[in-house]
């Protein structure tokens, strides 16, 4: 049996390439030059890389590809993220290929793309991917309604298709596992509600139309938070379409021209809030502002601990890996026709934030001298 993750067509690869990887199952190409910036992480790590930067395949996985693949022996699931240089959603990938390594490696092949925070190229990956013959597709959308169709097709295809972070959950034959984003939007602003100052001056970023996690979110800022704290004078809100960091700090330094001080900086992510923070950070009239956001980011518990983010929520990553691939497997053995989950809703503030970071020590996404240096 193959151990080994193997990276499916790039998005950039011609039509003829994906027609012939489907029909029979034959000899995978490698991926080579430009299109191995497509590979994660994960993949790029179980690949011997070459003196001149290329990547090659572990000896005998291509024959033992196409005979798992004509055998019928072994099924194919292909996971596609949303954007790798998303802090949350490369963690999330991280973890599904650890859990797919230590619990499914003999039962299925899992390939992991990355949509680089395109709903265009994620649906180009989901049509590959049904084209290419994956038994199954676990989708992380960009868009939730660019991605419906797409999905759709999956799922009309024969396709044992789930989609996670953000779940679609009205598409016939389709499964979902997902947190729920308006509890955890919920949570931040009834937080909010109780800490933010009198007559706050506020700001509220949000990113990535379309998807169901921020608009969610979102919405319950508005309903909670603006609707109670009539006092606090909401300065500016902006729901950014270039989800990066430059792109982040680029509109907190514009609000701090515009606004002068805020107060309280409502977000939809931990990203969103670190940039915020970086702009700020070295200007003492900022030292009382307040963040909120989501997601609990290893440095989002580091700035929580440090006094510079008052909370965020867990999205535990292990939980949606796992939940997501034990679902994919019993679907494809025939153990399960639908799933339809949510996992749970934590909130991470100074009180109990101690408890998250060492979790995060004993699994190694912080170090203990990361932790020292903010107690």
């Amino acid at each position: 049996m193959k151990k080994s993750v193997r990276t499916i067509i790039s998005a950039v690869l011609c039509s003829t390439l994906i027609l012939s990887l489907a029909a029979c199952g034959g000899e995978k190409k490698e991926t080579k030059g430009a299109d191995a910036g497509a590979e994660t992480t994960a993949a790029a790590a179980d690949r011997e890389a070459s003196p001149n930067g290329e990547t090659k395949a572990e000896e005998g996985t291509e024959a033992a590809a196409g005979t798992e693949a004509a055998s019928g022996e072994k099924f194919k699931v292909l996971y596609v993220s949303r954007n790798q240089a998303d802090t949350f959603a490369a963690r999330l990938s991280g973890d599904f290929v650890k859990y797919w390594e230590a619990n499914y490696q003999d039962q299925f092949e899992f390939d992991v793309q990355d949509a680089q925070a395109d709903p265009d190229k994620e649906n180009q990956l989901i049509e590959q991917g049904i084209t290419a013959g994956y038994d199954g597709i676990i989708v992380q959308p960009n868009d939730s309604d660019a991605q419906t169709p797409y999905v759709k097709q999956a799922a009309d295809a024969g396709v044992k298709v789930i989609t996670t972070n953000a779940g679609i959950r009205d598409i016939e034959g389709a499964s979902w596992i997902d947190a729920d984003p308006y509890e955890q939007g919920r949570v931040i602003a009834e937080l909010a509600v109780k800490q933010a100052p009198e007559n706050a001056k506020v700001a509220i970023m949000s990113c990535n139309p379309g998807n169901l996690h921020t608009e969610s979110r979102l919405q319950a800022y508005k309903d909670i938070f603006v609707a109670q704290r009539t006092d606090c004078e909401i300065v500016a809100e902006k729901i950014c379409t270039q989800s990066d960091q430059a792109t982040f700090m680029q509109t907190m330094e514009d609000w701090v021209q515009a606004y002068g001080k805020i107060d309280v900086v409502l977000t939809i992510g931990d990203d969103l809030a670190k940039a915020c923070y970086e702009v700020v950070k070295d200007d003492p009239t900022f030292a009382d502002t307040q963040y909120y956001a989501v997601d609990a980011n290893p440095d989002a518990l580091l700035r929580i601990k440090a006094g510079n983010q008052d909370a965020t929520v867990m999205q535990d990553t292990q939980e949606l890996a796992q939940k997501n691939l034990d679902a994919m497997y019993d679907l494809m053995t025939g153990k399960q026709e639908k799933v339809e989950e949510t996992i749970e809703t934590i909130l991470i503030t100074p009180e109990n934030v101690d408890e998250y970071i060492e979790k995060y020590i004993e699994i190694g996404i912080i170090t203990q001298e990361e932790y020292d240096a903010v107690k």
